[in-house]
């Protein structure tokens, strides 16, 4: 049963700015278990890259919290690209699947992420 969903879009010029102004220090703070897939893999959409994973984490806390789940930025770690794209939440129920997806063109990343509440047989 779905019970909850969140969505977020982020400025790709915006974290371009942050990135240019405070340089790793920044990717550290934002992104501190996965910005090394932007910088190894995604040289040319480095600014993208970063955007779309901050959207990731801040739509599965909106949608977390939608679903009566207290989770911080902190808590939501993403990990990898592609097919490798890794999502989780510390302490998450394992009776709840995330569902998501992300993407970033020019000027916006954008993430969704709904939350799925698996029904066992009693």
């Amino acid at each position: 049963m779905l019970v909850g969903v969140g969505v977020d879009i982020v400025s790709v010029k915006r974290v371009e700015e942050l990135i240019n102004r405070f340089g790793e220090r920044f990717l550290k703070k934002v992104l501190p278990e996965g910005y090394e897939y932007c910088l190894e893999k995604r040289r040319g959409e480095l600014s993208g890259c970063v955007a779309a994973r901050f959207a990731l984490k801040e739509a599965t806390v909106k949608a977390l919290s939608q679903a009566g789940y207290r989770v911080g930025i902190k808590d939501v770690s993403v990990k990898g690209g592609g097919r490798g794209l890794s999502l989780t939440v510390k302490g998450l129920s394992p009776q709840l699947k995330l569902l998501y997806s992300i993407s970033h063109e020019r000027e916006f990343a954008v993430a969704v992420v709904n939350v799925i509440e698996l029904q066992f047989p009693p």
